[in-house]
């Protein structure tokens, strides 16, 4: 476990509750329409930032990468 990705999901992450993600999503279709959706892989369940979380990765840590 990267204790330090965990630290940056606590501090960043808006999915975050109590360590289990809320499991809010977000993505664009080819004509760049944004749609959310509530990921049953993740909802309710663990942080899983230190495996693989498309969430994370994609709109948490480019907002943080200049901290």
């Amino acid at each position: 476990m990267d204790r330090n990705l965990k630290q940056k999901a606590l501090k960043h992450c808006a999915n975050w509750d109590a360590g289990k993600c809320i499991g809010a999503m977000f993505r664009r279709d080819e004509d760049n329409n944004l749609y959310f959706y509530i990921d049953s892989d993740y909802c309710d369940k663990g942080c899983k930032v230190n495996e693989e979380c498309s969430y994370f990765d994609e709109v948490v840590a480019p907002g943080i990468k200049g901290k």
